[in-house]
């Protein structure tokens, strides 16, 4: 009986702990957000991406680079090199190009391009 009782105090023990530890997790986390989850304003991941520009679509407004990466772009995005902005850059393929994005979710979208000179 003096076993089971010990395994039993032990065992309820470990329970407490765990709780213990998860509580203070959740704790330290801001108000309606769980632990190792992002805050909801936070800025989206820049980053760039250097290559050739192989192809625009314009109706999908998205463009494609030689190593098969594709970026989507809007009317904000902000064009440098290419006649006519965003328009411009379906005359630009084969031309070197930086582009600089943020991801959202599986979305890269571009927030400015420079297009190389020929």
């Amino acid at each position: 009986m003096r076993k089971t009782t010990r395994g039993i105090v032990t065992m309820l023990s470990s329970l407490a702990f765990v709780v213990a530890i998860s509580l203070s997790a959740y704790a330290q986390a801001p108000a309606g957000q769980a632990p190792g989850e992002k805050p909801a304003g936070q800025a989206q991941k820049s980053d760039s991406a250097k290559g050739e520009l192989k192809s625009v679509d314009a109706a999908k407004m998205t463009l494609t680079l030689a190593s098969g990466e594709t970026f989507m772009y809007t009317d904000q995005t902000k064009v440098t090199g290419a006649q006519g902005g965003v328009a411009g850059l379906a005359s630009a393929s084969g031309r070197q190009v930086v582009i600089n994005f943020t991801t959202k979710g599986a979305d890269r979208i571009a927030t400015s391009i420079e297009v190389a000179p020929k």
